[in-house]
Formats: C-alpha cells, sequence, structure tokens
C-alpha cells in the first residue's frame, strides 16, 4: 500500500481522501480537532466514513514517511503548507498540486530535492462541504495530472498506478496547456458567481454574456503570449459546458466569499491582470473583477 499524505481538508482534499484510503494508507493534515469523523455522500445515498487518519502539524514527526504528499489548500496558501511540512518529507516523495488558478509551481521547484518530483491535477470533480466534517459529492469530471520539473516530465506514468483510485484520473504530457485551459474556465465562473452569488448555471444567462467573452478574450491573448494555442470559441465552449455540467453547483470562490474566507482571485484574474502586463496586453474586463473582488471583505 502506498504512504499517502493529503494537505487540507477542504471538499476536494476530503474527496481525495474518501477515494484514496481505499487502496491506500492516507493521513489528512487538517487544522480542525483531529478526532473528529468525517464522512464522504452522494446524492441520497448513505453517508461513508472516509477512512483516513486525521492529523495535526505536531503529530507529522511522529508518523512513517509519505510516498505522496497531495496539496489540496489553496493557491495562497501552497507555499506556507510546503514551508511547513518539507521537513518531513523524504529525499524522493512525490509532490502533487492542486488548486484553482496559476502560479506556486516556479517558486516550488528551486526549493525540492533532486529526487523529489513535483506533478500538477487539476480536476472538475466537484464538491462541497455541507459541515466542517462531510463532503457532498455533487458533480463527476475528469482529473488530469501530469509532470512539472523534469523528474516528473521524465517518468508521467509512475504516478497513475499510485493514484488509480481516483476516478477518471489521466496522465497528461502538456499539463501547462490545460491548467491554463482550467484556468479559464475559473476566470468565466468564479468572479461572476461570487459577486452575484448565484450557482454556476445561472451564468448562461444572456446578461453574463458579454462580461464572460471579454473576460475569455482577454486570457486568451494572454495564453497565446505565452506560447499556448488557445482559441477563444474553445475557452468559451469549455466555460459553458463546466457551466452546464456543473449548473447546480456553487464555485468555490462563491463559497468562500459566503463564508467570509480568503479566495483564490489573485491566482485567477489576478494572473491575467500581472501577465497582461507583463506582455503589454489590456486586462480591463479582468482588472475590473479582480478589484470587485479584493473589494470583498476577507479576501487576499
Amino acid at each position: 500500500m502506498t504512504n499517502i499524505l493529503i494537505i487540507g481538508d477542504g471538499a476536494i482534499g476530503l474527496l481525495m481522501s474518501h477515494f484514496l484510503s481505499k487502496e491506500n494508507t492516507v493521513h489528512v493534515l487538517t487544522r480542525k480537532p483531529t478526532c473528529n469523523t468525517r464522512f464522504y455522500s452522494r446524492k441520497n445515498a448513505p453517508s461513508h466514513k472516509i477512512n483516513a487518519r486525521f492529523i495535526n502539524l505536531g503529530e507529522l514527526a511522529q508518523q512513517p514517511s509519505y510516498d505522496i504528499v497531495i496539496f489540496t489548500v489553496k493557491a495562497f496558501q501552497v507555499q506556507d503548507a510546503f514551508a511547513q511540512v518539507k521537513p518531513y518529507l523524504a529525499a524522493n516523495s512525490i509532490l502533487v498540486i492542486s488548486h484553482n488558478g496559476m502560479g506556486n509551481i516556479e517558486e516550488l521547484m528551486p526549493q525540492l530535492h533532486t529526487q523529489q518530483a513535483l506533478y500538477f491535477l487539476t480536476t472538475s470533480m466537484a464538491g462541497f462541504k455541507s459541515n466542517p466534517y462531510i463532503v457532498q459529492h455533487t458533480g463527476e469530471g475528469q482529473s488530469v495530472i501530469g509532470g512539472c520539473n523534469n523528474l516528473a516530465v521524465k517518468n508521467p506514468q509512475c504516478i497513475s498506478p499510485l493514484l488509480q483510485a481516483i476516478p477518471n484520473l489521466k496522465v497528461v504530457n502538456n499539463i501547462e496547456q490545460l491548467r491554463f485551459e482550467k484556468l479559464l474556465v475559473n476566470v468565466a465562473i468564479n468572479p461572476l458567481t461570487a459577486l452575484h452569488n448565484i450557482k454556476n448555471g445561472q451564468l448562461r444567462a444572456p446578461i453574463f454574456s458579454a462580461t464572460i467573452m471579454s473576460l475569455l478574450y482577454e486570457g486568451c491573448r494572454v495564453a497565446n503570449a505565452q506560447g499556448l494555442n488557445i482559441a477563444l470559441a474553445d475557452a468559451l465552449n469549455n466555460a459553458y459546458t463546466v457551466m452546464a455540467l456543473t449548473a447546480e453547483n456553487y464555485s468555490s470562490m462563491q463559497q468562500d466569499i459566503a463564508n467570509n474566507r480568503p479566495t483564490e482571485i489573485m491566482a485567477i484574474c489576478g494572473y491575467i491582470s500581472e501577465q497582461g502586463k507583463r506582455y503589454n496586453i489590456n486586462t480591463p474586463t479582468n482588472n475590473e473583477l479582480l478589484a470587485k473582488i479584493q473589494a470583498k471583505k476577507s479576501v487576499v
């Protein structure tokens, strides 16, 4: 069995814990009480206990070395989380980052041991926490993983059997392209649902179409400047497909704003805005939504 550490017990962290603990030894690093049982629930089916062990940072040194460490915290939390667990990582631990938006990879790579492979996992699997200890699995989706540093890029398929319990997992060689495509979906959905306090599917209303078009036009120009081949028509199709598939879901940013939590806006619209400045591309719509989300209380 593979020893896996999942950092963060948000919705995605708990979903990963549920699936991976069926075939592996899974620990979940949490700031919440560790004695409370966590549950996985799907539609009207009975809830199931998540068979992972929940630990706090003080207990980490007492645990065995981990084969895989999966970071399911938000983009702005990755660096601090890595700094906390770095002393406890094995020299050959495999690291997996999973969050909305861009950033972090370039910062982490110089800090890794030469035998530590770094991967990024993006997923359209949907869930939300109906309370701090229950995750509701609300939407199917594909999870895609690919290598970020040289060690991982040279051995892309070695990660697949270790994480095969994750539903619909696919290993790819072009994770940067797919990360940007997922970023554009987040750009189209997250800030607008957060600002208007609506479900994803409600963005299909005509009143939002011009703003979504403008957001994605700016994002595609940045992608093209970076050498990525992403057409506006494809970005629009991807965004509206996700809106339809997750029509009854609330986005993570809507949930963050509703629950007075920091958001990932700097890794989403903020990234487009920063890269626009770098490539001398105007991004007024992304700039506007960035400012509006930042104006909300308790946002980063």
